[in-house]
């Protein structure tokens, strides 16, 4: 072999090597704890799009991690936070059937409740609540379950629910007196008390002095719908009578007719402004310390989510 030829041999051997070792050099290998890290960066950011994203990339890369559970709660938390609730508590409800062994299974039951609440669903987030509470079986799991309860009721009074108060109470009368949500509680307890006294209209009472057009807004104190129902209706009755005193007869019944619905609307609005009246005193009290709508917020650096009462 002549000696050039073995030069240009060398020589591209070298190249070649010197090339590969370059493109070893620019491989990047990402552990899943790096993976992690950085999906939850992103969650400590609000950037929840992107966060899911990244979660879903370590569940396709490190299917056998120990972290998996961690990961799925997390990735219902992105939901939650992007005020996709329905997506939120299925994902959550997902984590509840398929891994009862998860240490995150309490949370996702919280916020799988919290998720309906927000999505206005009280019997579905009642349910779950009571699901869990039968599973409890520590006395702190179960306070937060009852101050979860008796918020849940405290927001049915927007819904005219009569009973809301007095559930509320019930629940909140059993969380433990040593309990970390003990002193809240009883503030609570004394708020409610305090609504229950608020100021009262009879809705019976106002449907029956609706006889009378008007009377049931003015017992209701709403003095402006009170004289327009009342000039309206008689306006309309001394229309009636003038026709049929000079013999229109058909037209009387077609005024009549009218008439006869704007004199049910007048007792069925007295009757719903009474309730109205009723509900806008309770939620006067009860929204100077109560916040009614559940939240929930990261504490510490990682992504382990607790649900505050502010009671």
């Amino acid at each position: 072999m002549r000696p050039w030829f073995s030069y240009l041999l060398t020589g591209l051997l070298l190249l070649f090597l010197i090339q590969d070792g370059c493109c070893e050099e620019k491989k990047i290998l990402i552990s899943s704890d790096m993976q992690i890290d950085y999906a939850e960066s992103l969650f400590r950011n609000k950037d929840y799009d992107t966060a899911i994203i990244e979660y879903k990339r370590f569940l396709h890369f490190f299917p056998e991690s120990r972290r998996l559970d961690q990961v799925k709660f997390n990735i219902a938390l992105c939901l939650f936070e992007q005020k996709k609730y329905m997506e939120a508590a299925e994902a959550f409800n997902d984590i509840i059937l398929k891994n009862p062994d998860s240490p995150h299974i309490g949370e996702a039951y919280f916020c799988q409740a919290h998720a309906f609440m927000n999505l206005g669903n009280m019997g579905y987030a009642e349910i779950v609540l009571q699901n869990y509470l039968k599973l409890a079986g520590d006395t702190k799991t179960k306070d937060r379950i009852y101050a979860d309860l008796a918020r849940l009721h405290l927001a049915k009074v927007k819904a005219f629910n009569p009973d809301s108060l007095t559930l509320a109470k019930e629940y909140l009368s059993k969380i433990s007196p040593s309990g970390t949500h003990a002193k809240e509680a009883e503030k609570t307890m004394d708020l409610i008390q305090e609504a229950k006294k608020a100021p009262h209209k009879n809705p019976r009472a106002a449907g029956f002095f609706s006889i009378i057009p008007g009377a049931g807004f003015l017992y209701c104190e709403r003095y402006q719908d009170a004289l327009v129902t009342f000039l309206l209706n008689t306006g309309l009755m001394l229309a009636a009578y003038e026709a049929y005193d000079k013999d229109n007869t058909a037209l009387a019944g077609v005024i009549g007719f009218v008439e006869t619905g704007f004199y049910m609307g007048n007792i069925y609005g007295a009757v719903s402004s009474a309730h109205k009246y009723n509900q806008t005193g309770i939620l006067k009290v009860l929204n100077r310390d109560i916040s009614l709508v559940p939240k929930i917020d990261p504490e510490g650096k990682s992504l382990a989510m607790t649900l505050h009462f502010d009671f």
